[in-house]
């Protein structure tokens, strides 16, 4: 009657752990290297990994089937993931659609009566990218480090393309002084007082 097989020895060898199994009757011995360190393994894990070496080398056939359900389902788990990235994408999308309807209703409509709520709202979008081809209707921030607060609104400025237009690191007042009075860009600004009375949101007019 045959017996189960038991480990005589694992030991790390280099990068390989070469692992001995052997079983009394009828009396077999196997030695087999297995890839990394797996000395920190079960004896029944080492043994299950010798045993189906061996199995793969007998029947070759069934290494392969066992591979190909293997790839199977390594590329069912990259298509579920990539299914999961394009509904991220889509959901980013929608969430950056929402932000833009709420600056446009907000900010370039003039209803935002405190700073706070400027900032926390340009604070959505993205700092400007020097050397970035920006398209009709982006939006994006760039900071004003002269800007004295007033009512908590930061020091970052809201800006919405008109046009194709290339960001080469202008400054706020640079691009008032440019591209703003050629009308490629508008620029919203909040101006307000600190008692909270004639508060209100400044898009910067062409000349």
């Amino acid at each position: 009657m045959a017996t189960e097989y038991t480990l005589r020895s694992k030991y790390l060898k280099f990068d390989t752990t070469e692992v001995v199994i052997h079983r009394e009757s009828p009396y077999t011995i196997f030695s087999r290297e297995l890839p990394g360190d797996q000395t920190a393994k079960s004896d029944e894990e080492l043994i299950e990994a010798v045993k189906s070496i061996i199995r793969a080398e007998l029947d070759p056939g069934a290494a392969i089937v066992k591979t190909q359900a293997q790839l199977e389902q390594a590329e069912q788990q990259i298509a579920q993931n990539k299914s999961e990235q394009d509904r991220l994408s889509t959901l980013a999308n929608k969430i950056d659609k929402v932000v833009r309807v709420m600056a446009q209703d907000s900010i370039m409509g003039e209803k935002i009566a405190y700073g706070t709520t400027y900032k926390e709202l340009v604070e959505l979008f993205p700092f400007a990218e020097e050397g970035k081809a920006y398209q009709p209707g982006d939006m994006f921030v760039v900071e004003d480090p002269e800007h004295a607060e007033l009512n908590g609104e930061g020091k970052r400025v809201l800006i919405q393309t008109n046009q194709a237009f290339t960001y080469k690191g202008e400054s706020i007042k640079q691009l008032e002084s440019g591209p703003s009075q050629n009308g490629l860009l508008a620029i919203w600004k909040w101006d307000g007082q600190k008692n909270g009375s004639d508060l209100d949101t400044t898009r910067v007019p062409a000349q």
